[in-house]
This record gives C-alpha cells, sequence and structure tokens, in this order.
C-alpha cells in the first residue's frame, strides 16, 4: 500500500478502529485499520465508488462495480496460499458499504523498484531502479507459484503490476499477489463491446483489444514485463534486458517468450516456473 491520502468518505466499521486512509482507486478505498478484537492490524478495502453525475465508473455503472467487488472478496477468499494476500472477512459498514478486510501490508514491489515513468503517483526525487537478476527471479518464482494455483482455479488476475506485489516483510521480503478486482471468474462471458481494463503498460495486446479476450497466458505476458522492468528499470527493450551484467541468455529469452504476440507462443505458469527454476546465476 501508498502513502496516506486524503479520505473522500467517512467510514464506520463495528469492530474496528480506523486510523488512516492509505489508497484510494476508482470503487474503493483502503483503511489501516485495528481490528479490536484480536489486535491486529487489518488492511479493510471499502466499496467507495467514485461516478459522475450519471452514476457511471468507466467502463461500468455504479451497481456493476459494486458486484465486481462482492465477487473480487470471493475470490480472493478462495486461496491459502503464501504467495497471496489473504482476505480475512467481509463486513459491512454504518452505511451499508461492503468492506473486504485482507492481511495488512504496507509496502509492494513499487518500493524497491521505484515508480514507472508513466507513474503520477511518484514523490519528489523518485526514480525507477532496477533489482538483481537473483531477486528477479526469486519474485517471479514465487508469482508464478500463485499463478499455477490462480490459474489452476480458472481465474485470470488481469492487472499483475508492482503495486499489486505486496511485500511481506518489508523489501526483499516474500511477494503476495493481491487486488483480485479486475480478475476475470470462470465462466465470464465474452463482452460485446470494445472494453478494456488493467494497467495499459502491463497488458497483454488481446487483453487491450478485449479484456473479455483474457487467458492465463495474459497474466504471463504482464509478468514478462515485470521481469524486464526489474531488471532493466524500464519497459521492455531487448538492447536494455541483453546489456544486464550477469543475466543468462537463457533468462532473457524466456522473459522476451513472455510477450510474444501470440498467447499460446507464451509459456504457461507451471512450464514457466520449472524453466526459470533451472536457469543458474552467477
Amino acid at each position: 500500500m501508498d502513502e496516506p491520502v486524503e479520505a473522500s468518505a467517512a467510514l464506520e466499521l463495528q469492530g474496528y478502529r480506523l486510523h488512516r486512509l492509505v489508497a484510494v482507486t476508482a470503487f474503493s478505498d483502503i483503511w489501516l485499520a485495528e481490528d479490536l478484537g484480536l489486535g491486529r492490524a487489518v488492511a479493510v478495502k471499502a466499496f467507495t465508488p467514485k461516478s459522475d453525475e450519471n452514476g457511471i465508473i468507466p467502463p461500468f455503472p455504479v451497481a456493476e462495480w459494486r458486484r465486481r467487488f462482492y465477487q473480487e472478496a470471493r475470490l480472493q477468499a478462495r486461496f491459502d496460499h503464501p504467495h497471496i494476500v489473504p482476505a480475512v472477512g467481509l463486513e459491512h459498514a454504518a452505511d451499508g458499504r461492503p468492506c473486504l478486510l485482507m492481511q495488512y501490508l504496507p509496502l509492494s514491489l513499487r518500493h524497491e523498484i521505484g515508480p514507472d515513468l508513466f507513474d503520477g503517483g511518484a514523490g519528489e526525487g523518485e526514480t525507477a531502479r532496477a533489482a538483481t537478476p537473483a531477486r528477479t527471479k526469486a519474485v517471479l518464482l514465487q508469482v508464478l507459484s500463485a499463478l499455477v494455483d490462480i490459474h489452476g482455479k480458472g481465474i485470470v488476475h488481469r492487472d499483475l503490476k508492482p503495486r499489486n506485489l505486496l511485500l511481506a516483510g518489508g523489501p526483499g521480503g516474500r511477494v503476495k499477489i493481491g487486488d483480485f478486482g479486475m480478475a476475470k471468474p470462470p465462466g465470464e462471458p465474452v463482452s460485446a463491446g470494445r472494453e478494456w481494463f488493467g494497467t495499459r503498460e502491463y497488458i497483454s495486446p488481446e487483453q487491450y483489444a478485449q479484456a473479455s479476450q483474457a487467458t492465463d497466458r495474459s497474466d504471463i505476458f504482464s509478468l514478462g514485463v515485470i521481469g524486464i522492468r526489474m531488471l532493466t528499470g524500464h519497459f521492455p527493450d531487448r538492447r536494455r534486458l541483453a546489456a544486464v551484467e550477469g543475466l543468462p541468455a537463457a533468462f532473457a529469452d524466456l522473459l522476451a517468450q513472455c510477450l510474444e504476440a501470440d498467447p499460446a507462443r507464451r509459456p504457461d505458469a507451471a512450464g514457466m516456473a520449472a524453466r526459470l527454476a533451472a536457469i543458474g546465476l552467477p
């Protein structure tokens, strides 16, 4: 989670003491809270739509975002995995808003590698940074471990990016995938419109063309972008990737394969994990 921001709406949740607002999205506010019964910190993601005068948050009306909020909670609750942020409950605030309760993890991978060039939330003096091949390999293997479980349940995350890879134990710690708000559940119908969502710089061509076309290989595309971003400090550039000191050619080739335009030419999560684990580093 990122730096505290100004609250957009008061929140009262029985059994919890709200300390501060830590993040805001188009349809939710995320708070650091204290579970008064257990005496532990939790993250409270409260449904808080910032709709226009017509009740629209592009590309959906508020009612659809509310349905998706409940869907997100139920999808995330299906997992008990060391590399997925656990959902610990679903409550309703005094005003009726649904609130998803999760493990509180204050930092994300963004705090290790800095802001992206397009990141409007960058602070003064913040710059993009590269990670070592060893750290990049460790992060990718952890995410792949989670993706094997996610994809095995027929779910596509659709919004893998550094901000959604939270850190347990601070910088250099274990990575956990969070934010299933854009996730595609099993059996989601194909939309007739050209709607897309996710983070443009990280999503695959097919997801940008139509979000409902995203498959497990779309998440692999996003992970390839994350890997190259970690290694080079920049978005995919094969010359920069080839210049990374101590990076085996097999590692670079695997990341390049993740970015194939044809999803069928990308590896699946289990196959990529096996190939990556076998790559030795100096």
